[in-house]
């Protein structure tokens, strides 16, 4: 990803993703945190993880969102105090992103890199070899993203990623496909994007 900071926006006009190369852990001192927050940052002894910590909470101030990032007991994030925007983070090796929609939404973003040939047995299915052609990493790469996207787009534990989220059909850079919830299989939507060495996978249901 060539610049530090970029903002997608998805293909409503209104949801986006921001998405930061991570720094050193000196440079997020003047990060904003509420007291909350604070409380859980010091409660952090891993280095990397404050990093992440203060990095996300950097692009939520840059998006202007006036609260606090809580957590449910399956560790997914949300805002206790706005019922009208829902929030969904990740991180990878160099990067940060948090998503804002007004709709439920996951997103997920990784490197390319060779690893991700060893775990494609894990998460691909046959029906999903149609989305793998000449760039083998790219494309295993924006199968993984999308259902680690759907993983936590779902609250639903225990899920396996081969045979319970499937990705089904591709239009441009839109893809459809369907995952087991709680209450039974459900229609998703899938936005794929390739930021340099970067894929960024957004989920919402359709």
């Amino acid at each position: 990803m060539t610049e530090s900071f970029q903002r997608i926006y998805m293909s409503d006009s209104t949801s986006s993703v921001v998405v930061e190369s991570k720094k050193q852990l000196n440079t997020y001192a003047q990060a904003a945190l509420f007291s909350e927050e604070q409380e859980q940052f010091s409660a952090l002894s891993n280095e990397f993880r404050k990093v992440e910590f203060l990095g996300v909470r950097s692009l939520r101030n840059k998006l202007g969102i006036l609260e606090a990032i809580h957590y449910t007991e399956n560790r997914k994030p949300y805002l206790d105090g706005n019922q009208h925007m829902f929030i969904s983070i990740s991180h990878s090796k160099k990067y940060c992103a948090l998503g804002a929609s007004t709709y439920h939404i996951g997103i997920d973003i990784e490197e390319v890199s060779p690893r991700i040939e060893r775990i494609s047995e894990r998460f691909v299915h046959q029906d999903e070899e149609k989305f793998i052609g000449t760039d083998h990493l790219l494309d295993l790469t924006k199968l993984w993203t999308m259902k680690e996207a759907m993983f936590k787009l779902n609250d639903r534990s225990g899920i396996e990623f081969k045979t319970e989220l499937i990705i089904e059909e591709q239009s441009g850079g839109v893809y459809f496909g369907k995952m087991l919830t709680v209450e039974n299989w459900r229609q998703v939507k899938l936005e794929c994007f390739q930021l340099d060495e970067l894929v960024l996978s957004v989920s919402s249901f359709t």
